[in-house]
């Protein structure tokens, strides 16, 4: 079975901003490596990485919502459409066998602490995160300072990188 990375990031970044390029970039890459792309379909960040993972002959899934009334982007191969919001953030996570993240707001938060939570409590597996640029650095190191415990689990797991070729060295 292919291995996947799912990504979580804004839906609000446009296509003519450098971020957008970085993150196509880091979707290349992925697929280059022999993973397959999964984001919650729609786009921002989530269309930036599957057409960077497409133009690298890469297979992307996206995780969408019953009900929404926006359509997938044009870049997605396979639609695994979840009844609520809820049951989309776990088959993100749940799927992935590593995670990439990007900047973000109230929605990639929630996705950042389910993930984390369900590694810190083992109701899954410990999976790789990595982070793009520090944007969410501040809030790691504030959740370090819960317990060593949650603080080793973070130690393990957690990497940020700030250029997208860095990511190659993840893999």
């Amino acid at each position: 079975m292919k291995k996947v990375i799912t990504s979580f990031g804004s839906a609000f970044i446009k296509p003519d901003e450098t971020l957008y390029s970085e993150i196509e970039a880091i979707g290349k890459y992925i697929a280059e490596a022999g993973y397959s792309v999964c984001s919650g379909g729609y786009y921002g960040s989530m269309e930036a990485i599957s057409k960077g993972a497409k133009t690298a002959g890469g297979k992307t899934i996206g995780v969408t919502v019953n009900g929404w009334d926006t359509v997938p982007n044009n870049y997605i191969d396979e639609v695994a459409a979840m009844p609520n919001l809820m049951e989309r953030i776990v088959e993100l996570i749940g799927i992935a066998d590593a995670y990439v993240i990007f900047k973000g707001g109230t929605g990639t938060l929630v996705e950042i602490s389910v993930a984390l939570e369900l590694m810190h409590k083992r109701s899954m597996p410990e999976k790789r995160m990595i982070f793009y640029t520090d944007f969410w650095k501040n809030m790691i190191e504030i959740l370090k300072q819960d317990s060593e415990k949650l603080k080793d689990m973070i130690n393990r797991n957690v990497f940020f990188i700030d250029n997208p070729e860095n990511i190659k060295d993840l893999f």
